[in-house]
């Protein structure tokens, strides 16, 4: 019989088939290159005119430097602790039966996932940042209920949708589970995050292709718009 855990992988796995080569698509991979980049950066445009050596190395080099990154575009002034605050103001707008809740506190968890699983040396480098948060807050934003009630319940979903991150687009091809189960979510921790990847499988697609949508993301986390 397969495993919950087995049957998450399995699942994010697929979706991952769909994109682009069948590449494991990584936060650098959001970013879409110039079309432009994809021609030869080395051909004249003048076909019958020698170009100049060094015009031509300054040219190669740009070509390699060089992308429209529409992604990174939307976000460039948006700092990632920002965003990361503005998921914490969503949460506790969501959450209003949590009397206790601060904006800060969510960050704290996310963060605190993010240092333990470097400390472990599960991943080279951190996976938070702006691009990331908007991904996670978008799961968080169809996930989180506003019935929650109790802190535990809000962190439990909250790392649910974090590894479901974690999986989908960090950087490394696996992640132990261990820093995001709680002690007290051992036995639902596993269902919960199959749900969430089956139920966010379209979205978490349409977020990694198009920059229209990623935008419109960031837009309503900026604006406060939760619906």
């Amino acid at each position: 019989m397969v495993s919950s855990s087995e049957q998450v992988l399995h699942l994010i796995r697929e979706e991952e088939e769909k994109k682009k080569r069948g590449e494991k698509r990584t936060r650098s991979e959001l970013f879409p290159e110039d079309p432009a980049a994809h021609e030869d950066p080395a051909a004249p445009e003048d076909p019958a005119a020698p170009e100049d050596p060094a015009v031509k190395r300054r040219k190669t080099q740009t070509s390699t430097t060089v992308r429209v990154l529409t992604h990174r575009t939307v976000v460039r002034n948006v700092f990632c602790s920002q965003l990361l605050r503005l998921v914490g103001e969503f949460l506790c707008r969501r959450c209003r039966l949590l009397v206790g809740l601060r904006p800060t506190v969510p960050p704290f968890w996310i963060q605190n996932v993010d240092v333990s699983l470097t400390v472990l040396g599960a991943q080279q480098q951190s996976f938070i940042c702006s691009v990331t948060v908007a991904f996670l807050y978008m799961l968080l934003r169809d996930s989180v209920s506003a019935e929650v009630s109790s802190m535990e319940e809000l962190r439990a979903v909250l790392l649910s949708c974090l590894y479901v991150s974690y999986a989908y687009i960090g950087h490394e091809l696996h992640y132990p589970a261990r820093p995001f189960i709680m002690k007290t979510d051992r036995q639902t921790f596993w269902k919960r995050t199959l749900d969430i990847a089956k139920r966010m499988s379209g979205k978490m697609l349409h977020i990694n292709t198009s920059p229209d949508v990623f935008a419109k993301v960031i837009s309503d986390l900026k604006n406060k718009t939760d619906l």
